[in-house]
């Protein structure tokens, strides 16, 4: 019985990993409407490239 509660938590996991890899939007939307969505802080936009996240100094990468 304990052996099929650890496949059915296994099965759950990958099947979450997955939907997130394979449909991130529709991931997305599901955690928000669950509330488990992780709080991102705003990016301050740079200068002369886009706010892209490998920007060192103000030169963009």
């Amino acid at each position: 019985m304990i052996q099929s509660l650890i496949v059915l938590a296994l099965v759950a996991v990958a099947l979450l990993f997955w939907l997130n890899r394979l449909f991130p939007a529709h991931a997305t939307r599901l955690k928000r409407q669950l509330g488990i969505t992780k709080k991102t802080a705003q990016i301050d936009a740079k200068k002369g490239c886009g706010s892209c996240s490998g920007c060192k100094g103000g030169d963009c990468h």
